[in-house]
């Protein structure tokens, strides 16, 4: 269902920009929280980003109902993206819990349909709008952190990194998570002259790590580690974005 889903957005978007011209461009910047969607690990939030460029395509000499009313935008934009996680695990009459997180930066391209709205008030330029579309990112760089721990127990047997020998690589979060997302972006707008605020969820569509998500080995007592297939996680990120825009391809 969810190929499908990204499938019709892609075909949407092609045969919209069959008849799009370059418009507007300019720059955005945007924090919100980003997160797992995982219904294994007790997670929470980490700092969300995006910066980046924007192009618009407009429909300007389409005459038809796309003229005043769509658009298409799409660009590229450095992203962080990532999740706290833990796992409470028992150990007879001791409690241990397994803990980390990742921090995420993807290179991301979306390509976005939107729908604007100008409302109808004296002073003219005030423009609400909703947009969606599909995206993907690449990724680059980032830390990655995975620890069990003992409460109140100082011994290292009872407390150490999982799956990490001491080497500087085992802490690049792509060494453990794939690169490649592909997610969908639904988000609404206001508009004003130059400036451009919105607020937008971009979801993920492909699984954080093979075959499980970024907890896919559980422990059971000290020493064992069961393989267990357990669901997929998928970045998750809720977002608020300020765009400022530069100039126009077109001639005003």
């Amino acid at each position: 269902m969810k190929k499908i889903f990204l499938l019709g957005l892609m075909g949407i978007m092609g045969i919209m920009s069959a008849q799009a011209q370059f418009g507007d461009y300019g720059v955005r910047a945007g924090l919100g929280l980003a997160t797992m969607n995982d219904d294994l690990s007790t997670s929470a939030p980490v700092l969300g980003a995006s910066l980046g460029g924007y192009i618009n395509f407009t429909f300007a000499k389409s005459k038809s109902v796309l003229e005043e009313t769509f658009y298409l935008q799409t660009g590229l934009n450095l992203t962080r993206k990532g999740s706290n996680f833990q796992e409470h695990l028992e150990n007879g009459a001791s409690l241990m819990f397994r803990e980390g997180f990742y921090h995420a930066y993807y290179l991301q391209l979306p390509i976005l349909a939107c729908v604007r709205y100008e409302l109808p008030i004296r002073e003219r330029g005030h423009v609400v709008g909703v947009f969606l579309g599909p995206s993907v990112s690449y990724g680059l760089f980032g830390r990655y952190a995975d620890r069990k721990i003992t409460p109140g127990v100082t011994s290292t047997t009872e407390n150490y990194d999982i799956d990490f020998n001491g080497r500087p690589k085992d802490r690049q979060v792509f060494n453990h998570l794939n690169r490649l997302d592909v997610s969908a972006i639904i988000g609404v707008n206001y508009e004003y002259k130059w400036l451009n605020v919105s607020f937008y969820i971009d979801h993920g569509f492909l699984a954080t790590s093979e075959g499980a998500d970024i907890l896919r080995i559980i422990e059971s007592g000290v020493g064992k580690k069961v393989n267990v297939k357990i669901p997929n996680g998928n970045n998750v990120s809720y977002m608020l974005s300020l765009s400022y825009k530069l100039g126009s391809f077109m001639n005003e």
